[in-house]
């Protein structure tokens, strides 16, 4: 028996013991999850991190072709510094994201779901010779953006999560 072969065999023995246990992947044709796609216009999140959100959010739930529901979130960063040199310089800072979220019907009436997404990540500024005041600030940015794009994900999982009752 080929490589091939046994891949197809095992994939097929995985599928259905998954299938034998009540599993079903979340985004399987006819599922919920799935009927989401297309459905979901994104609104406008202010400044640079959340224009990062915005497009991955709309990347993950596809363009609003026929949308039935706008999706709203307030992002809010806050920005820690951890690490201080002998001579008082920070030099290593944590980026708090926090995303407050609701999923609105375009008919009207109360959101169909909502919730807040929490993330943390970091970046280094050193303070050195070498270093720069545009590389500390390319690094914050940075951060920020991957924050951003993390707190999308997490906003989607929760959507998908819940879409049963809503789509």
């Amino acid at each position: 028996m080929s490589w091939s072969e046994r891949r197809g065999v095992l994939a097929a023995l995985g599928a259905a013991a998954l299938a034998a246990c009540g599993f079903t992947p979340l985004y399987a044709p006819g599922a919920p999850a799935a009927a989401m796609t297309g459905r979901v216009e994104v609104a406008v999140i202010e400044g640079a991190p959340g224009f990062a959100m915005h497009e991955e959010l709309t990347a993950r739930l596809g363009p609003a072709a026929a949308p039935t529901h706008r999706l709203e979130v307030a992002l809010r960063l806050e920005q820690t510094g951890v690490a201080l040199t002998e001579q008082d310089v920070t030099t290593r800072y944590n980026v708090t994201g926090t995303a407050d979220y609701r999923l609105v019907p375009l008919a009207g009436g109360a959101p169909a779901v909502g919730g807040t997404v929490r993330a943390i990540t970091g970046y280094s500024a050193p303070e050195t010779v070498t270093s720069s005041a545009f590389a500390s600030l390319a690094a914050q940015r940075d951060a920020e953006r991957r924050l951003a794009v993390e707190l999308a994900d997490r906003i989607v999982q929760r959507l998908a999560l819940s879409a049963g009752d809503w789509t």
